[in-house]
């Protein structure tokens, strides 16, 4: 898979789109103007300080996305950009993943990451054939633990002291899908 034809369409209004350096002004604004919310749960934010760390993150993301080691997609909302999402860990011989998202808060509460989940779960399990997909949040992000049970994900357990945040080790919910678990409610391959 080629970054130049690998957006997935989710709907009318979202669409995600592999990382690409053209994106790096206005993804380092919207981390940028939410970073206060954003650091709350995730490790990255305070080591993303300037365009060049995000250009630096943008040109790693895009080599792990041609070496298909992690699929990095921008989620945008009618063309402007919102957060992002991604398959990460791949293990291809158990053909697992995770996916992680992020949504700017003035994004959140239209069903926009629950949707986008939905996309790439399907895309991940009927194009590139992945068995198990993973989400973990730290058992304190309601919101987070919220968009994969309202995905179909199923509760499997907290991890303790699994995610190292702001110098402090806080438990992660595990949620997990598997591809033969609700294919009824899988999303059409992308058009």
């Amino acid at each position: 898979m080629k970054l130049g034809d690998a957006t997935l369409v989710v709907d009318d209004e979202i669409t995600l789109i592999p990382r690409h350096a053209g994106d790096a002004d206005e993804l380092f604004a919207l981390v940028e103007r939410n970073r206060s919310e954003l650091r709350r749960w995730l490790g990255w934010v305070d080591a993303t300080r300037s365009r060049s760390d995000m250009r630096r993150y943008i040109q790693f993301a895009a080599a792990q996305f041609e070496q298909h080691a992690a699929f990095d997609y921008s989620i945008s909302i009618n063309g402007a950009l919102a957060g992002s999402i991604g398959l990460h860990h791949l293990e291809w011989l158990v053909r697992s993943a995770h996916v992680g998202y992020w949504l700017a808060p003035q994004a959140r509460g239209r069903g926009v990451v629950t949707r986008a989940v939905a996309r790439l779960g399907s895309h991940a399990f009927t194009r590139l054939d992945i068995h198990r997909l993973e989400i973990r949040a730290v058992a304190q992000n309601l919101p987070s633990r919220a968009v994969a049970e309202r995905s179909g994900y199923l509760f499997e357990g907290i991890l303790r002291d699994a995610y190292l945040l702001h110098g402090a080790y806080r438990d992660l919910a595990l949620y997990a899908k598997l591809a033969s678990d609700g294919e009824a409610t899988l999303l059409p391959p992308a058009r």
